[in-house]
């Protein structure tokens, strides 16, 4: 892949952007004490509670900063599921052009600093302390107290702008009007599709979860559309976005065919078409994704990509979490953060589709936030597997596991609780036997302490 950086063919406008710098910030090199901030703070992640559904006090904070937020050109996405995928995809594509990309993606799966990325690799806790100290020293100074998502995000923005990338591809935490990542002068807007979830902050149908979500789309923005519901339509052209482009309509990924790490499939933008494009992540609903980022990504370059490279990109993308087999495993182990119905939905349809030969399935669930253990279990078809295990996540909001167990039993499948992931997994890896499958699914804070007890569980195998 040529990483020379192309900046002749990259938009005036976006090469202006690009070039404005803020100053160092106030340095704060301490991680343990980066941990120690954000420990005090509250919010959402820490207690599935919003304190002010408003983009008021980052906006004042990234203000006193210097306006970090608006020295680089972005791509700003949402939606309901697929907004990690797109986001991995977009920056794959961008950095085909020889860009500095920075990606901010949430929740991380171990560490903080998995959120913020140049080029694809994580900063160091030092350069998230520095900025993550700037933005404490604000804070403090005039009298605002950030949430902890806020911060975390005021955070990013700064490293971007001190690091001087050329693009940022930027996910939304949650929904869209007021997320603290709402603050961009974002180029392009996605937002992936529209299906129910948060609705306790955004209301109970799908028209109202569309609302917040058009919220990123600024007038003067193009918008990248993958819901292709016609009754929401209006909610999204009523931004005034400068461009709209939607998927089904001026956007299409045809004739996808199942591949052994993914898929192949034929993207139509209205730069051109591309045949046969490998996507190197399981299941047909990235193949929409693929289209999505790859639409996302010649709107912010306002060029056509040539077809090897489109196919270099998307054939060698790589996200953790999302329909993972991790390596050398008997029974087959596959990790996937779904938690909400439509991508457990998703889950199962990938499933049935790449692994339809296991002769027992096992699934251990968990869940966090406000969300019913039964209607995930619903959508992945809890009901045709062979067990059920409960466990639980590392977050005082992680629902109780002998809860999942219970809505498992009321959907006449067995089931047991292990508040433990090890243990769980343990369980399920015993009960599916070599021929069987071990889905790990329900939260993306789940899969990193499941990818670490599987691994314990094939060193322990490899001693005996």
């Amino acid at each position: 892949m040529n990483l020379t950086r192309r900046s002749d063919q990259v938009p005036a406008a976006i090469r202006a952007i690009a070039s404005r710098r803020i100053p160092a910030s106030l340095p704060w090199t301490d991680p343990v004490s980066a941990d120690e901030y954000l420990a005090g703070l509250t919010g959402y992640e820490v207690s599935g509670m919003i304190r002010e559904p408003s983009t008021r006090r980052i906006e004042a904070i990234a203000t006193a900063l210097g306006s970090p937020n608006h020295r680089f050109p972005s791509i700003h996405i949402t939606g309901t599921n697929g907004k990690g995928s797109t986001s991995a995809m977009a920056t794959k594509l961008l950095r085909s052009q020889g860009l500095r990309v920075g990606t901010y993606t949430s929740p991380h799966l171990s560490e903080v600093t998995e959120r913020i990325a140049i080029d694809e690799k994580p900063v160091s806790d030092q350069q998230f302390a520095e900025a993550l100290g700037a933005v404490a020293w604000m804070s403090r100074r005039i009298g605002v107290t950030p949430s902890w998502f806020e911060a975390v995000t005021a955070a990013a923005f700064t490293i971007f702008a001190d690091t001087g990338i050329d693009a940022a591809v930027v996910e939304v935490g949650m929904l869209g009007r007021w997320d603290a990542t709402n603050i961009l002068n974002s180029t392009v807007a996605v937002i992936t599709n529209v299906e129910l979830d948060h609705t306790e902050f955004a209301g109970h149908t799908r028209m109202h979860i569309a609302m917040e979500k058009a919220g990123i789309v600024h007038p003067g923005t193009t918008l990248v559309l993958g819901e292709t519901d016609p009754k929401l339509l209006p909610i999204f052209a009523a931004q005034r976005p400068r461009q709209l482009l939607q998927l089904g309509v001026d956007i299409t990924a045809t004739d996808r065919q199942r591949s052994p790490t993914g898929s192949t499939v034929d993207l139509a933008t209205p730069w051109g078409i591309h045949r046969t494009v490998p996507v190197n992540l399981l299941g047909a609903h990235q193949c929409r994704n693929a289209a999505l980022a790859l639409a996302a990504a010649q709107c912010f370059l306002e060029l056509p990509l040539d077809t090897p490279t489109v196919h270099q990109a998307l054939g060698t993308v790589q996200i953790s979490g999302r329909a993972e087999v991790l390596p050398a495993t008997a029974p087959v182990i596959v990790v996937d953060g779904a938690h909400n119905q439509a991508a457990a939905r998703a889950l199962r349809e990938t499933l049935d589709e790449y692994f339809s030969t296991a002769k027992r399935r096992v699934l251990v669930c968990a869940a966090s936030g406000n969300r019913r253990p039964a209607e995930f279990l619903n959508g992945i078809g809890a009901a045709d597997f062979d067990l059920v295990i409960g466990t639980e996540v590392a977050s005082p909001r992680s629902a109780p596991p002998e809860s999942i167990a219970a809505a498992a039993r009321r959907s006449g499948v067995a089931a047991m609780a292990h508040p433990d992931i090890a243990a769980a997994l343990h369980s399920a890896v015993t009960s599916a036997g070599v021929d069987g499958l071990v889905i790990v699914a329900g939260s993306l804070y789940l899969v990193a302490a499941a990818r670490e007890a599987a691994a314990g569980l094939a060193s322990a195998h490899k001693g005996e």
